[in-house]
């Protein structure tokens, strides 16, 4: 305690040496423009804060102490002593408590060897036993007085500690840097930014960990989603809150309204792979089905036609891909809406209608089984994907769809396509995450 005091001591001696330092430098009236007055203005007034400083480093180095005194004498002395600093009234209670430890031991082994000494002792011995009955009694009662020593040991540390205790707080407590409205109000914000944050990525992460199950993914990823988001938005408050009052840059922001904006980029990415994957399934259901040529020649012609006309590298290709992936009107604005207006839809209740359902749990138990042909462990790895929750599974079923229609030459591009939504699904996810300040604390 002394040592720290003296750190404490030593901090105010700088603190004063500062202190006459600007003083000096605010007197000055020679740099007599403009710039001098503001500055000669702020040096006065951080001459107040440190004086404020100063002054909580001098009283809290006087409550500890910087040397131990020690008090002469016996007990009584030591136990009347007025209270000086913490560590010298802490150092003389210690004292007195290794004076009492000192003297109970010494009771103790008297009073062990009477003890043992009557236990011996013959009907003949009454004098004997008499005395050392005395001698036990006496012992006991030195333990008691030393048991008394060191509650009063400990009853001086704990008014020191009290004394040293108040000191500090009247000095926090009465003086300009004491912390106000605003301070208490920036240190809440924060704290619920960080924690809003923190739980925005892990949900988030949750998200994507289970779009891919079969059948009752997608709702999940949709509750977790939903509620990552929640935690983003009231994350991004408090920065935009931070950045007006100063404590964050407008970089802050900025990442802040980019994450947003992937996130947009992502829920249209979605729109378009759903649309996509739902007309594949429809196609490949209706070759599925087909009977009679004329039958097979119109699914033919539509697996192709979702598939694109060209499977190599040329203008065909990309005017098909430009097709296959383009936005209808509106989306852009719908889907950059519903990064805000989602959390709070009627998705809820039939994301939780999916998942209270026994039969959903059960058909997804199935669909995986089924794809690992009996093998669950297979059919899980088979139906994992790192697409985007909202897709992912209905991209994996694109997939399987098109193992029964070998007569197709166009499915294999339409489970091409399928896999290169997943990639971009993939980007789309990964960049949104280190880009959004509000969900990669993991990547700081």
């Amino acid at each position: 305690m002394a040592t720290l005091g003296r750190q404490l001591r030593s901090t105010a001696e700088e603190l004063d040496r500062q202190i006459k330092n600007l003083k000096a430098v605010a007197e000055v009236d020679a740099w007599d423009s403009k710039a001098g007055k503001e500055f000669r203005d702020k040096a006065k007034g951080n001459v107040k804060k440190l004086e404020a400083a100063l002054k909580r480093y001098d009283v809290a180095a006087d409550a500890l102490g910087t040397e131990v005194t020690e008090v002469g004498g016996g007990y009584q002395d030591k136990l009347q002593a007025k209270y000086t600093n913490y560590a010298s009234d802490l150092n003389r209670a210690q004292e007195i408590a290794d004076s009492a430890l000192r003297e109970a031991k010494d009771a103790d082994d008297r009073k062990g060897a009477a003890q043992r000494s009557l236990d011996t002792l013959s009907e003949k011995e009454k004098g004997d036993k008499k005395k050392l009955q005395e001698q036990l009694d006496s012992a006991g009662d030195e333990i008691d007085a030393a048991r008394e020593k060191v509650n009063q040991a400990k009853a001086i540390r704990d008014k020191a500690a009290k004394l040293a205790r108040e000191a500090l707080d009247d000095a926090i407590n009465n003086d300009s840097l004491k912390d106000g409205f605003w301070d208490k109000f920036d240190d809440w914000v924060d704290s619920v930014g960080g924690w809003a944050e923190e739980l925005a990525t892990y949900f988030g992460l949750a998200a994507l960990a289970v779009g891919w199950i079969p059948i009752i993914g997608q709702a999940l990823a949709g509750v977790l989603g939903a509620i990552s988001t929640i935690f983003t938005l009231v994350s991004s408050l408090a920065t935009l809150i931070q950045v007006i009052r100063g404590d964050k840059g407008l970089k802050d922001l900025a990442f802040t309204v980019l994450g947003f904006a992937v996130m947009g980029v992502g829920k249209a990415f979605t729109k378009v792979a759903g649309r996509y994957a739902n007309q594949a399934m429809s196609q490949m259901g209706k070759a599925g089905v087909a009977r009679t040529a004329r039958q097979r020649g119109r699914a033919r012609k539509g697996i192709n036609k979702l598939a694109g006309e060209q499977g190599n590298f040329g203008k065909g290709w990309l005017k098909g891909k430009m097709e296959t992936f383009k936005l209808e009107p509106g989306d852009g604005w719908k889907s950059t809406k519903e990064v805000f207006t989602e959390p709070f839809s009627k998705a809820w209740a039939e994301n939780f209608r999916t998942l209270s359902s026994p039969g959903s749990w059960t058909d997804a138990w199935q669909k995986v089984v089924i794809r690992g042909e009996g093998n669950t462990m297979l059919g899980t790895g088979r139906s994992f994907s790192l697409a985007d929750p909202g897709i992912a599974s209905q991209l994996k079923d694109i997939k399987f769809a098109t193992q029964g229609l070998d007569g197709y030459e166009a499915v294999n591009r339409l489970s091409r396509t399928a896999t290169e939504l997943s990639v971009v699904g993939a980007g789309v996810t990964s960049v949104g995450m280190a880009l959004d300040g509000n969900l990669n604390p993991l990547l700081d």
